[in-house]
């Protein structure tokens, strides 16, 4: 018999820390109410090492795809847009390459350094705009928009 137990958190309200603590843990995360983003964690392993810097924490383990592309219509737009690169033609390809600034993308691609890197500083960009009110700097742009990855490809 299998067991479920469904509970609401705020994210605003909630450490998961405190909330998730044994191995085999799973959490689905929405994101974007409106776009209908969801994403599922599974809690792996639970590290002792105290060694370990908490400033290396969280941190991503595994994954797949690209991520979430913000202002894209959710997944259905994603998936549009992953269409339209994969065909590399057409006047949506030209669109999504004007507006993305690349005329390549590849959704199928992770890349676990990248996926840690925004760990660490989109929440910060987050706090930023709406717990601040700041206005976005050319730098928290470039990270949004992943500018950085081009000097790479």
């Amino acid at each position: 018999m299998v067991k479920y137990c469904i509970q609401v958190y705020d994210a605003s309200e909630s450490i998961l820390g405190q909330q998730f603590r044994r191995a085999g843990t799973k959490l689905t995360m929405q994101y974007d109410y409106g776009d209908g983003w969801e994403i599922a964690l599974t809690l792996e392993e639970v590290l002792t090492d105290k060694d370990l810097p908490g400033r290396e924490l969280p941190r991503v383990l595994d994954g797949s795809g690209y991520g979430i592309i913000e202002d894209c219509g959710g997944p259905d737009g994603l998936e549009r847009l992953a269409k339209a690169f994969r065909q590399k033609k057409g006047r949506a390809y030209q669109e999504y390459c004007e507006w993305l600034g690349r005329d390549s993308l590849d959704l199928s691609a992770f890349d676990k350094y990248d996926m840690n890197f925004r760990l660490k500083k989109v929440p910060r960009i987050f706090m930023e705009l709406y717990e601040y009110e700041l206005a976005p700097t050319p730098r928290s742009i470039a990270i949004w928009d992943r500018k950085y990855l081009e000097k790479k490809n």
